[in-house]
């Protein structure tokens, strides 16, 4: 039994000093002397910094243009309809600046264009016989040279009575061209003798005064019986009326008594029962003058035989300007008309007005349609915009004009250059958070398509070789930016910094520090829980030490 007591004793002494040695081991001495706080530092080195701001967002087109009827058609003097001809593109097509998109056709545009141009040779054909100039002079013609009225056809002159010195007044008559080769005789038939003859049928003529037949032709036959109406009409009752032309041997003239028969085969004539007489000859016409002026000449005299073209007299005088110039002024104005018609063709083909992609056709072919119609729409990709938002803390970093380096994720290694356009003055709250929007100008490429995801990166300022510290090295009192820094004889000491650019890294440090300069980034005494660790108003750079810490260190 004693035995065992003393065996226990032994076990409980072996665990107490075993027990004792390992709590030596373990627990070191307790020191008496204050070792201060241990400080993290880094050196203000020269380097260089960037700010920028990464945002997101969609692009869009900037730049687009319309598919458009030319709204210039208005002023081009056509009225007709406008007819969608031709749409060569559809959606999604890449087009290139001036490539033609849609065709119109202009309905009646060439017959208008002719009407006008036999209108310009109508009073092209008129001056040239006033001035007796040819086609390719007249637009130079000087008014004041007067006018020459010509014969309107080939004949004998008759009926003149004008001399030099003479006012002639507009449509004034001056004289009668006669064409003698071809007379008129007018007949009366009897039923009997209408039945046997047609129109085309030739006839035999003897004129009272002339020995022998002429031949003639019936050339009009009026199937209408009328009643006899002279006393000279062999056969009472009804007749009908005939004409019969035939060439003059020279010596034919009007009011000559003649007799009309049909020739036999055995070479005889059986006339018609009523006789008639030359009632005229076939083509004369009256001369008139088209302006009113002085005769300052007389080309012709009475009975003369003249060739179509020939001058008969020549007009002198104001009105006879007048006339010459307002004949020019309506050449002139035919013309411009006829221009601003030609002019519509080209633009009958509706073309880009930039490189691009077609967005949308709104109309079909054989469609009408009116100037200043949209019938679709381009959009660019050569000009982009980005818009997105930021919030209130990165906004100080953009301004109107920064750069951008904009990428897009469905286009992996390329890198479009981008500009901040505009910058909204006010942000818009929304779950406690304020946005500012920011619109982006990007220089795209044919690639890019609206509606892609966009990431950009808003340069707000490089610096190159210059004094950089860490940001966690600075704090803010007074409103003041300040730093510590690590003294030659291992004291912190609190120094008032000026500072440039700064990103979520570095700061530029502008004044208050020198190059190989230790500022304090942490301490121990930030990791002691009997310490109270104070920060600054971001609760990311630690506030400057207490008087009484300092103390205590």
């Amino acid at each position: 039994m004693f035995q065992r007591t003393i065996m226990i004793i032994l076990v409980v002494v072996i665990i107490l000093g075993g027990g004792f040695y390992a709590y030596q081991q373990l627990v070191p001495e307790v020191q008496d002397v204050d070792a201060g706080p241990v400080y993290a530092t880094q050196e203000v080195i020269r380097g260089d910094i960037s700010v920028g701001v990464n945002t997101i967002g969609q692009l869009n087109p900037s730049d687009g243009g319309g598919i458009r009827v030319s709204d210039a058609l208005r002023m081009s003097g056509y009225s007709g309809e406008f007819i969608i001809d031709q749409i060569l593109v559809k959606e999604g097509d890449s087009v290139s600046k001036g490539q033609t998109l849609v065709r119109l056709a202009a309905t009646g545009l060439n017959d208008k264009i002719s009407e006008l141009e036999d209108e310009v040779k109508r009073e092209e054909q008129a001056l040239m016989r006033l001035t007796d100039l040819p086609r390719e002079k007249i637009r130079d013609i000087d008014p004041s040279q007067g006018v020459t009225v010509r014969a309107p056809i080939a004949g004998r002159i008759q009926d003149l009575d004008i001399v030099e010195g003479d006012k002639i007044l507009q449509g004034q008559t001056i004289n009668r061209i006669v064409d003698i080769s071809t007379y008129s005789i007018p007949l009366r038939l009897t039923p009997g003798e209408y039945s046997r003859v047609k129109k085309g049928d030739k006839v035999n003529i003897h004129f009272a005064n002339f020995e022998g037949t002429y031949e003639g032709a019936i050339t009009r036959i009026n199937p209408n019986a009328a009643p006899s109406g002279t006393s000279e009409d062999k056969q009472q009752g009804y007749i009908y009326r005939a004409t019969v032309e035939g060439k003059n041997i020279g010596l034919v003239q009007p009011n000559m008594s003649v007799r009309v028969g049909l020739p036999t085969p055995q070479g005889q004539t059986i006339f018609f029962m009523n006789d008639s007489i030359v009632e005229k000859y076939v083509n004369q016409e009256r001369v008139a003058s088209s302006t009113e002026g002085i005769v300052t000449e007389v080309h012709v005299q009475e009975m003369d035989e003249v060739e179509e073209g020939d001058p008969i007299i020549s007009l002198a005088g104001a009105d006879v300007q007048e006339t010459i110039q307002t004949r020019l002024d309506k050449i002139r104005e035919l013309e411009s008309k006829i221009r601003e018609l030609n002019a519509i063709f080209p633009m009958l083909e509706i073309t880009s007005t930039m490189d691009g992609v077609v967005a949308s056709m709104y109309r079909q072919e054989g469609e009408s349609t009116t100037p200043g119609d949209w019938l679709g729409h381009v959009y660019t990709t050569s000009s982009m915009s980005m818009f997105t938002e930021i919030d209130d803390i990165d906004v100080l970093y953009v301004t109107q004009g920064s750069q951008v380096k904009v990428t897009v994720d469905a286009i992996p290694g390329e890198t479009y250059e981008g500009e901040v356009q505009e910058v909204s003055t006010r942000g818009t709250g929304q779950d406690g958070l304020s946005k500012f929007s920011v619109y982006i100008d990007v220089k795209g490429g044919p690639q890019l398509r609206p509606g892609m995801q966009a990431k950009g990166y808003i340069d707000a300022g490089t610096a190159e070789d210059v004094l950089i510290i860490p940001i966690e090295a600075i704090f803010q009192e007074e409103n003041r930016h300040k730093v510590e820094i690590l003294g030659a004889n291992g004291e912190a000491q609190v120094v008032n910094v000026e500072l440039g650019l700064m990103n979520d890294r570095h700061a530029e440090v502008i004044s208050g520090l020198e190059e190989g300069d230790l500022v304090i980034t942490g301490s121990s005494r930030d990791l002691l829980p009997s310490q109270e660790n104070k920060t600054n108003n971001n609760n990311l750079i630690p506030d400057k030490p207490t008087e009484e810490e300092t103390a205590e260190d």
